[in-house]
């Protein structure tokens, strides 16, 4: 039987289509446009993390920006 690994695994193509769908959503917000951005930098070009600690990263990051966004947005209102 294959050994189940201890954590779900990043999936850099589904980030990177969430970060998409949330840019084209607040296209006419420059400050999250420009955050989503720069976070989209990091991620542009990478096929897997580099190891563990890079994956956390990444999601500990993802997860941050995520909650910038709602925080941005919700100061629009």
């Amino acid at each position: 039987m294959r050994e189940q690994p201890d954590h779900e695994t990043l999936d850099l193509i589904e980030m990177r289509r969430r970060l998409t769908a949330l840019r084209s959503k607040h296209s006419d917000n420059l400050l999250i446009t420009s955050l989503l951005n720069r976070f989209f930098v990091k991620v542009a070009f990478l096929l897997t993390p580099t190891d563990l600690a890079h994956e956390q990263y990444l999601k500990s990051e993802f997860e941050r920006t995520l909650i910038k966004v709602e925080e941005i947005a919700a100061r629009k209102i």
